[in-house]
């Protein structure tokens, strides 16, 4: 399981080769390290692509054919192992290894398990082919904890910190942290969640203020955006508008018919552009602001 290595300055540089040609690393995915003045870093795996130093990432997608899927067989109380036939994706060897398998419907719902960690190849899982079984072991000490028959319904999910991708803007799934460095495809690597960090910068920011993901330019943040939504309950033809606080629109017009009463703008605020932090030092849109990381899950 992940844990804290208290580390040098420059340590957040260094990058790993996969050790047994497979999706096997030397730590745990998450393992900590923070530096002396308390910067956080966590272990991850790049996916095949080149990383890009100051930009934000995020996970890999989640594959819509990999849950809400029966299991093939019932699975007593104790057991180590769970299987369902997945859909018309494949899965290659060990992308779920460190990863979660939950219980999402029908019996035994509610119940979330670790899947190990493979120290060799396939031991987490191995590959399949669309369509048939994916049989993922528990890591040690975890166990089935209410039996499941073949109508429970499962699903698959990756470590977030396994074959990172830079932020799609918007974001499409969680994000992970922002890269230290440069680091060639398929590399471990320390990926920082917490303190200081150089990162691309989408507009001006604002000093102090929040930043989100931003929602046009991939890696980048922008200043954080309060948004509401299109539609109303009672008014026939209303105006509406956006909050922003840097600057870029500030007026919100709210109008209707002679029927209109109330109008509903309590939904759809940036749920697609989650807060990263908040700015420390202000430069020009395109180049790197410093951002105090404050909610990257650290």
């Amino acid at each position: 399981m992940p844990g804290t290595y208290y580390g040098p300055y420059n340590t957040q540089y260094e990058t790993f080769a996969e050790p047994a040609g497979g999706n096997t690393g030397t730590r745990p995915l998450g393992h900590y390290l923070i530096l002396p003045d308390g910067r956080k870093y966590r272990y991850s795996l790049n996916d095949a692509t080149v990383e890009v130093a100051g930009n934000l990432y995020q996970s890999a997608l989640a594959v819509a054919d990999h849950r809400n899927q029966a299991c093939d067989v019932a699975r007593a109380i104790n057991a180590v192992v769970i299987s369902s036939t997945i859909g018309a994706t494949a899965a290659a060897e060990d992308i779920y290894n460190e990863g979660i398998i939950h219980t999402n419907d029908v019996t035994g719902e509610g119940y979330a398990y670790r899947i190990k960690r493979a120290r060799a190849n396939a031991q987490g899982h191995a590959s399949v082919a669309a369509s048939v079984v994916l049989s993922v072991n528990l890591e040690a000490g975890e166990r089935v904890q209410v039996a499941l028959t073949t109508s429970s319904e499962v699903t698959f999910s990756r470590n977030r910190f396994r074959q990172m991708l830079i932020h799609a803007s918007p974001a499409t799934a969680r994000l992970t942290g922002v890269s230290p460095g440069v680091a060639a495809a398929d590399r471990y690597y320390w990926s920082q969640v917490a303190g200081e960090a150089a990162v691309l910068g989408d507009g001006t920011l604002l000093q102090g203020l929040p930043v989100q993901a931003s929602i046009t330019i991939d890696g980048a943040v922008e200043s954080h955006k309060r948004r509401i939504t299109t539609g109303g309950t009672s008014v026939a033809s209303p105006n509406y508008g956006v909050l922003d606080q840097d600057g870029a629109s500030v007026a919100i017009g709210i109008a209707g018919g002679a029927t209109a009463t109330t109008y509903d703008i309590t939904g759809g605020i940036s749920i697609n552009a989650p807060l990263v932090g908040n700015c420390i030092q202000v430069n020009a849109s395109t180049d790197f602001g410093l951002i105090d990381l404050l909610y990257l899950g650290s």
